[in-house]
C-alpha cells in the first residue's frame, strides 16, 4: 500500500509545532514580515555557505575522490547504450 504525501502544513505541524503554533496566530501583515524574515534568513544562510573555505575543500575533495567511480560510470552508460542500439539494429531488441 503507498503512503500518502504529507501536506507542508501536516509537516510543520510535526517536525516545528511551536513555530505552526506561533505563526498560525499572526495576522497577514505580520505572516508577510515573516516571509521576509524567513527569506532574508536563507539568504544569509547560502552566503555563509559560499564564503566557506572548509566546505569547498571538502567538495573539491570529495570531487576529486570520486571522479574515477563517475568516470567507470560515464563509460559502461556508454557502453551500454551502444550495445543496445547494436541490438535494435540487428533486430533483437
Amino acid at each position: 500500500m503507498a503512503r500518502s504525501k504529507k501536506s507542508v502544513r501536516e509537516k510543520v505541524e510535526k517536525e516545528y509545532p511551536e513555530f505552526a503554533e506561533e505563526v498560525a496566530a499572526l495576522t497577514a501583515d505580520q505572516l508577510n514580515n515573516r516571509l521576509a524574515t524567513l527569506a532574508k534568513g536563507l539568504e544569509e544562510s547560502e552566503d555563509a555557505k559560499e564564503s566557506d573555505e572548509e566546505l569547498e575543500r571538502a567538495k573539491l575533495l570529495a570531487s576529486e575522490l570520486s571522479a574515477p567511480y563517475r568516470d567507470v560510470k560515464k563509460a559502461v552508460q556508454l557502453k551500454s547504450k551502444y550495445v543496445i542500439g547494436l541490438l535494435r539494429d540487428k533486430g533483437a531488441a
